[in-house]
């Protein structure tokens, strides 16, 4: 009887001492397109106006363009990683608060980071409908699509956010407001979807707005749920860390028993 209550001593000791796994894929995941070390997740370096298309796949999602709006990615089409500044020609957003092309307006900046997503090509296209399309279906997403401006004369900049169920079909939508001043210049509109079950298949984003000469700059991700909704997920030990238990109770006991 001994014997096991010094291994369960050892026990409890260890346990204060485990380290605890990072698990890789939660609903607190977060894709802003910011590289670690300079790579992404599949170990791609992370480059300028580079094509961004299955980086992310170990979080369940993949990136395309569909411009027939069938729900299938259009082969060999893809958004593009953005810089954030005037490093070339290629740009997605003009700034004004920003004080740049591709620039975050003041308070803003830590938000845009130093990449985004923006479509195929730059400012001076309309029309690209970026598709995220999920390995498995979820219930939630939400991300932000940045600069939506005011334009004069009847003319307006407008974004529609589709979910697409299981046959590919639009299930639920959001749309932008019709900006009548610059709150949204070089700043974030936030969208989310909240549904009850697991039925979004796929995410599309639609250029819906009347005027021209509009990017798309697209950040911040939240795939699996809304953002900021989720708490992080409670660490589970791997079985290893399980072992390691057994072996330091062993040795307490002995080091118990030898004095």
């Amino acid at each position: 009887m001994a014997t096991i209550k010094q291994i369960l001593m050892g026990i409890a000791v260890a346990t204060s001492v485990c380290v605890w796994p990072n698990h890789s894929v939660s609903a607190a995941a977060l894709i802003n397109f910011e590289p670690v070390d300079g790579k992404f997740p599949d170990g791609s370096l992370a480059v300028d106006n580079m094509p961004i298309s299955n980086q992310f796949s170990s979080l369940g999602v993949t990136f395309g363009i569909d411009r027939n709006q069938d729900g299938l990615p259009d082969a060999g089409l893809f958004p593009k990683l953005e810089a954030v500044g005037s490093s070339d020609r290629v740009q997605a957003f003009a700034s004004s608060k920003g004080g740049g092309p591709d620039t975050a307006a003041p308070g803003f900046e830590e938000r845009l980071g130093s990449f985004f997503l923006r479509g195929v090509g730059s400012i001076a296209n309309v029309g690209e409908s970026v598709l995220i399309s999920y390995t498995s279906p979820t219930r939630a997403a939400s991300a932000e699509i940045w600069d939506i401006d005011p334009r004069g004369g009847g003319t307006f900049e407008q974004w529609e956010v589709q979910a697409l169920g299981s046959d590919l079909s639009v299930i639920d939508s959001i749309v932008s407001p019709v900006v009548t001043d610059l709150a949204l210049d070089s700043s974030p509109w936030f969208w989310s979807f909240d549904r009850p079950q697991k039925d979004i298949h796929a995410v599309r984003l639609v250029y819906t707005g009347n005027t021209n000469s509009v990017g798309l700059a697209f950040d911040n991700f939240s795939p699996l749920a809304v953002e900021g909704s989720e708490p992080e997920p409670t660490p589970v030990p791997e079985p290893t860390s399980a072992i390691g238990l057994l072996i330091f109770g062993a040795v307490a006991y002995r080091f118990r028993k030898g004095k």
